[in-house]
């Protein structure tokens, strides 16, 4: 089984001509939206040479095949799940404003076309790709979990929150709290949740969060 390493680049253009860059940034659009719609059994190299141009030789020659091909687009779509969570900053002031900041940018993150279909995708390749499964849910949740757990450790630290409790699973419950209802709606196919459903799903993961993990209200 081949691993995905989310922290190299997979999908690499030095040493082309300025012709053959431009015909891997092609191929690999075209197989990332493939890939995506159609799941990775569906997806043939000839569907893939149709809609690019090229040959199989090419895609042998780069990517050793079409799973190879397959993993170094999902890698390339994980770094991009993984960097707007890497990127959240969560200051050490009102803790109620911080989670409802944090729950709101969050959601906003799962309810994204591109984060569905990565996690449509995890699913239904999960018993075929265990490892990409664990690379997509490593750039989403774990991401997100880890952010918030430092936090919430952090906010231990200086006495906002009670130290007998455990920040990483702290982090998975808000997290839940926050994106489970929404996220199972939309990848079983049910409309998007509202601006207003989303805020009193966040208010009420936040009040519930602060009655398990504080003594007193410091918000």
């Amino acid at each position: 089984m081949m691993a995905i390493d989310s922290h190299r680049p997979a999908v690499q253009d030095k040493g082309l001509r300025s012709r053959g860059s431009e015909r891997l940034r092609k191929l690999t659009a075209s197989a990332t939206e493939l890939f995506l719609e159609h799941g990775y059994e569906a997806t043939s190299m000839d569907m893939l040479i149709q809609k690019v141009g090229g040959s199989r030789r090419n895609i042998y020659d780069r990517f050793g095949g079409k799973e190879g091909l397959f993993f170094a687009v999902i890698a390339e779509e994980c770094r991009k799940l993984a960097g707007p969570l890497e990127s959240l900053t969560l200051e050490d002031g009102c803790v109620r404003q911080t989670l409802m900041k944090f729950g709101t940018e969050i959601l906003h993150i799962i309810k994204q076309p591109r984060v569905l279909e990565l996690h449509r995708l995890m699913i239904a390749e999960g018993k075929r790709f265990p490892e990409l499964s664990r690379t997509i849910w490593s750039a989403g949740h774990h991401n997100a979990k880890a952010v918030l757990a430092a936090w919430i450790q952090r906010q231990q630290e200086l006495g906002q929150l009670r130290l007998t409790l455990d920040p990483s699973g702290l982090a998975y419950a808000f997290i839940h709290m926050v994106t489970g209802e929404a996220q199972l709606q939309l990848l079983s196919g049910g409309p998007c949740t509202t601006q207003e459903q989303d805020s009193s799903t966040t208010a009420l993961a936040v009040s519930l969060f602060l009655a398990a993990s504080q003594e007193t209200d410091h918000a």
